[in-house]
């Protein structure tokens, strides 16, 4: 990738430096409060202060670059998916997206194949445990979303207290 154009002009935090746009290779940052490692990430550095200013156009490239490394593992159910989950309960998109509590308009984009973005994770998630709970029935749902946090980089241990059942 080359030297993008897009920092330029005096630091906004010192006043007297100038933005250089810098280059940083395996850059550690959070997507959407999730941890993630930009191959390749261009940053405005003053070089009087050391103060990084990051452009918008520069952070949505990260977070697109998230969205398809999630992607790659597995961690959003797919257009294919979705859609067939749907017809599996032999709902409508509209009575699917309510049943979801999405619009018809997401569903609509989450099924495209060549949607732009994929559902939200809670989303994403709901559809799981519905698809899971096709399949086998009962479901653990800490044990699936352990399991889908691991796609997302996340490592936690999860406590297990004995809840007691409300009275009817």
């Amino acid at each position: 990738m080359k030297k993008p154009r897009i920092y330029q002009g005096t630091c906004p935090e010192c006043g007297k430096g100038t933005i250089q746009p810098t280059r940083f290779q395996n850059y550690k940052t959070t997507i959407r409060g999730y941890p993630f490692v930009v191959p390749e990430a261009w940053i405005g550095v003053c070089d009087a202060c050391g103060s990084r200013l990051f452009n918008a156009k520069e952070t949505d490239r990260w977070a697109a670059l998230f969205d398809q490394a999630l992607t790659e593992r597995g961690a959003y159910l797919s257009p294919q998916e979705i859609s067939q989950l749907r017809k599996a309960l032999g709902l409508s998109k509209k009575d699917f997206a309510h049943l979801i509590g999405a619009t018809g308009r997401s569903l609509y984009t989450w099924e495209s194949a060549h949607r732009d973005s994929p559902p939200s994770r809670s989303a994403d998630l709901l559809m799981k445990l519905v698809c899971a709970s096709l399949q086998r029935g009962k479901v653990d749902v800490i044990d699936l979303l352990l399991a889908e946090g691991k796609k997302w980089g996340l490592e936690v241990e999860v406590q297990r207290p004995v809840m007691k059942e409300k009275a009817a």
